[in-house]
């Protein structure tokens, strides 16, 4: 009897086990769903196309509303599809920027209630979808404090055979400037008439922006491209201006990359412009790029081989957008502030091992020269900006030599010990002003073309192909604003406060793309900060001014987790610098040979400039991570440039006689024909190696015109008839050996002693003949040499005086003949 109480128990106990179980096993749920597939295959896409306010503050509600769409990208149908928004800490580092979009999901701990989107997905469909999320509240994104939030939007579904995942995120970062009024945070205002509190606390609640701090606001504004003259060509409007592709020729149209910037710097220069934020901003030029697109002006045509200067081309498309580009530009830099980049991106640690003085000034001084020139402006003679965003003590030199004090990098490469408020540190000579490389790396990120600085190691590159346009432009929008919304909780000096301090100098990578979208997002977003009294406005103008009487040391670093090459912007390689000292030294030369005159089509320094900057070129620093494509294009314009100069060598030429040449006496000229088919006279002076039974004189250096040919009548004396071999080689004037020597053999006729008393000889006795016959004739005397002559008869004297001398010619030659046959 006692097995029914057992029994009872035991039933009772499993049941109990079983809810347990079951309890456990919806608890447990939630936290498989969501992190558990964060690095799973994705079975849809989703695409933020809408995120508004792009920057919260008190003046636009309590929600946050996000837009977009999903795609089954998956073979297999989803149902129950819907979205969530979960939110990050408030990023305190730059570097937090770029890591908080690669956290895992634990990283973004709250959580709003998922909205359905679509009871059924079919393969390959899309689903439209648009959130409301509060702001503040348990209900909301729960943001309390102002600053920079990272921000995913979850899509959560359950494909067929699978169950309920996420099935696919987007990440982006929402920058709070200011909060709207909330019941909660209310409770916290303090009248300050009866105590102290948290002043920027509203009494409805309103949280006002932290304008206890304002960042020092300067914006630069890249306009650059890589290098798109062909290498190799010569210049002076001597050959067609030839480009290695035509991707300027859609830059340059109001559509493209560099088109769209201008569009965004025309609105800032118009009359409804924020005039603060144009005063913080200032655009910088890379001169390469002008000198490009000004020889677009004229026409020019795309070569199919940029390794070789003699390729087949095709016509330019681009000649109407770059002469329009050009003049709007013209116009913009009158009423902007203009700073010169370094000429082609050059890197400071490639012209260190190069080691060229005039091409260290080229590349920094000379590029402001040439910006005033084609723009008609006076540039800022302002800090360096270095492409690669770093400098290491060779670049230091470098720019110290050139009487170049200060410089803007990135803050990873400084290590000071003790901070400033303003960023600004002295290494040796040099001032420097700091920047957070996260931010450039955001603003880079953004457009339709995405570019990843080269300092920037792998643990802070998300996936920016996965990401929307809306979602990088956004994200860049954050990242704008966070020097000026995220106010150091230490002071400058202290442990843990910030390199850039309260600094806000916005360096975008030199060959960013943002759309009109983006650009004019980022205006508006940084004419916002500048309203709220979070930033103020810093001229270049003023920085640059201020910046030499920096104290505060820094030693210079390497970015972490950067190899050193990357560092350092891919210097040159020894043997790549030994190959352009080469082509600089005889560019030089044949500068020097070569003559400029008022009726001349160009001069020697415009006809080679083109080689010179060519260097330049070769010198760049990579566009973003590239390192296979920048060292190609490196080895492409070095050996173009060194066989231009070996076809101006073969240009001067001697034309080779034939091999045999015949002197018609002792002292007779040799005669020789230099061509030049250069666009430019060219001095050129002979070296002549002959035997010394020739002597050859010296005609000292002589000019050749350009496109034709010059003889040169070289004088000799042959003191013997034998055959003489003679090598004639041709150098310019400053010594450059040009074509091929030439080989002659040289016959005269000189008999030299024996010949000259035989000359002696017979003039002795010719004398001696015509003065006997004179001696004879004097005194009446009949010469002997006549006595074998008859006397001329009556008839013979009457025919003399009567008939004409051409028959008496022909009556003498009869006798004559008469007289031989007796």
């Amino acid at each position: 009897m006692r097995t029914d109480p057992v029994r009872r128990i035991a039933a009772v106990l499993g049941a109990v086990v079983a809810i347990v179980l079951l309890v456990l096993g919806l608890g447990a749920a939630p936290q498989t769903s969501g992190p558990a597939h964060a690095e799973d295959t994705e079975y849809a896409g989703l695409t933020i196309t809408e995120l508004t306010p792009s920057t919260v503050t008190s003046a636009d509600g309590d929600v946050v509303r996000v837009s977009g769409r999903i795609e089954n990208t998956s073979d297999r149908p989803m149902s129950d599809l819907r979205i969530r928004l979960q939110i990050g800490d408030r990023i305190r580092t730059a570097v937090g920027l770029r890591t908080s979009l690669m956290a895992p999901d634990s990283a973004f701990p709250i959580r709003t209630s998922p909205q359905r989107v679509s009871d059924r997905l079919p393969p390959g469909a899309t689903a439209e979808f648009s959130v409301d999320t509060p702001v503040s509240g348990p209900d909301g994104l729960r943001i309390g404090q102002t600053g920079v939030y990272p921000l995913k939007v979850a899509a959560l579904g359950a494909p067929e055979a699978v169950g309920t995942i996420q099935v696919a995120e987007s990440r982006t970062l929402l920058p709070v400037l200011s909060l709207p009024a909330d019941a909660q945070r209310a409770t916290g205002f303090v009248d300050p008439a009866w105590g102290t509190g948290d002043a920027r606390i509203g009494r409805d609640g309103s949280l006002a922006p932290d304008d206890s701090s304002p960042a020092a606001l300067t914006m630069i504004w890249p306009l650059s491209a890589s290098p798109q003259l062909a290498p190799g060509i010569l210049g002076g409007e001597t050959e067609p201006v030839r480009l290695i592709s035509d991707q300027l020729a859609e830059s340059l149209k109001p559509e493209g990359r560099l088109g769209r910037q201008l569009t965004v710097l025309q609105r800032l220069t118009g009359e409804d412009a924020d005039q603060r934020v144009r005063q913080s901003l200032c655009v910088a030029v890379d001169p390469d790029l002008l000198v490009t697109v000004n020889a677009m002006t004229q026409g020019y045509v795309v070569s199919e081989d940029a390794a070789d200067p003699r390729a087949p081309t095709a016509p330019g498309t681009g000649q109407q957008a770059a002469r329009t580009w050009m003049a709007d530009l013209r116009a913009l830099a009158g009423r902007l502030c203009v700073i010169a980049l370094p000429f082609a991106q050059a890197g400071l640690d490639s012209l260190g091992v190069l080691d060229d003085a005039p091409t260290t000034t080229a590349a920094l001084d000379g590029a402001a020269d040439l910006v005033d020139r084609l723009l008609g402006v006076e540039s800022l003679r302002g800090p360096t900006l270095p492409a690669i965003g770093t400098l290491t003590a060779r670049g230091r030199s470098v720019l110290a030599a050139a009487d170049r004090t200060t410089a803007a990098i990135a803050s990873s490469s400084v290590e000071p010990t003790v901070t400033t408020a303003s960023g600004r540190y002295r290494s040796g000579p040099v001032a420097i002003q700091t920047y957070d490389a996260p931010v450039t790396a955001a603003l880079g990120a953004a457009g339709a073309r995405p570019v990843v600085p080269s300092i920037i190691p792998g643990w802070q590159q998300p996936e920016l192909n996965r990401e929307s346009p809306v979602s990088r432009r956004q994200a860049a929008i954050a990242a704008l604003a966070y020097p000026m919304l995220t106010v150091p909780s230490v002071s400058a000096g202290e442990i843990g406060s910030p390199v850039t301090g309260r600094s806000a100098f916005i360096m975008p990578p030199t060959y960013w793309s943002p759309t009109v979208e983006d650009a004019q997002s980022l205006i508006d977003t940084a004419a916002l900060l500048l309203a709220s009294g979070t930033a103020r406005e810093l001229p270049l103008g003023e920085l640059s001014s201020a910046l030499p009487h920096t104290e505060q040391t820094a030693p210079l670093a390497t970015p972490g987790d950067v190899q050193g090459p990357m560092a350092q912007g891919l210097p040159l390689t020894s043997s790549d610098a030994a190959r352009i000292r080469a082509n600089l030294a005889l560019t030089a030369q044949w500068q020097t040979s070569l003559v400029g005159a008022r009726d001349m089509v160009t001069t020697p320094q415009a006809y080679l400039a083109p080689l010179n900057e060519d260097a330049l070129r070769a010198m760049s620093t990579p566009e973003g991570q590239d390192f296979e494509r920048t060292r190609r294009l490196r080895e492409e314009r070095i050996g173009a440039v060194e066989s231009t100069l070996g076809r101006m060598k073969k240009a001067v030429s001697l034309l080779d006689p034939g091999g045999r040449y015949t002197l018609a006496s002792e002292r007779s000229p040799l005669l020789l024909i230099v061509r030049n088919d250069l666009a430019l006279p060219v001095r050129v002076r002979l070296e002549i190696d002959a035997p010394d039974a020739l002597n050859v004189g010296d005609v000292g250096v002589q000019e050749i015109p350009p496109m034709g040919t010059r003889q040169i009548q070289i004088p000799t004396h042959a003191s013997s008839s034998e055959r003489a071999t003679v090598q004639i080689g041709m150098f310019t004037s400053t010594g450059v050996p040009l074509s091929e020597p030439v080989s002659l053999e040289i016959y005269s006729n000189a008999y030299g002693k024996p010949l000259f008393w035989i000359t002696i000889a017979a003039a002795v006795a010719l004398v001696l003949l015509t003065g006997r016959r004179l001696w004879h004739r004097f005194r009446g005397e009949p010469d002997p040499a006549d006595e074998d002559r008859p006397e001329p008869g009556a008839e013979e004297i009457r025919l003399a005086a009567s008939t004409p001398y051409s028959r008496r010619v022909d009556l003498a030659r009869e006798q004559t003949g008469d007289r031989e046959d007796s």
